[in-house]
């Protein structure tokens, strides 16, 4: 594991006097190790806002979150590793959208279903203009969670701001 993964969050503790469940809890119970799984809170940065893109609802909309999480300013997340992908909701919530693994490409290369992804031409654009150093990721769905995709809600632990963190972070709750 990575220098950069292992700051990235404290394993989550749950105990008789505090019954909520965490998403370390639930994952566990799939036979994952919330440990070796990154979790990121996908927004739609101010400066990738466009005409098209106005709210992430329209990144949803044009089916194009699944890229989105994919480029990031920096390498964020290490190469090979298993993301739980999640779209921002109101009020600190996040909605899981997919579970995949993710493979770092070479800083700049974009992934061809990315560069010919028209509709989404403006979301790339925007984010290689203010990106210091964009990182971009192949990435290969995985299996045990289909049926929480679109479904599980989880409290996202504050600042929200930090929107890459392991799966086991505390303060990282499944809500009803």
């Amino acid at each position: 594991m990575s220098a950069a993964l292992e700051i990235i969050g404290a394993p989550a503790k749950t105990t008789a006097a505090d019954p909520a469940r965490t998403l370390a809890d639930l994952l566990a119970a799939r036979g994952l190790d919330a440990a070796t799984i990154v979790a990121i809170r996908n927004t739609l940065h101010t400066d990738d806002m466009s005409r098209d893109f106005r709210t992430l609802a329209d990144v949803i909309e044009a089916n194009a979150l699944p890229m989105l999480d994919r480029m990031q300013d920096g390498p964020r997340i290490a190469h090979d590793t298993l993301v739980l992908s999640f779209a921002a909701c109101g009020d600190g919530r996040a909605r899981l959208t997919g579970f995949r693994r993710f493979l770092m490409r070479r800083e700049g290369i974009v992934p061809t279903d990315i560069v010919y992804d028209y509709d989404a031409a403006h979301l790339l654009h925007a984010f290689i203009a203010r990106a210091a150093t964009p990182v971009f990721y192949d990435a290969f769905d995985e299996e045990g969670l289909d049926d929480l995709i679109g479904t599980l809600i989880v409290q996202w632990p504050q600042p929200l701001e930090r929107d890459i963190v392991r799966a086991d972070k505390a303060g990282l709750f499944v809500r009803d």
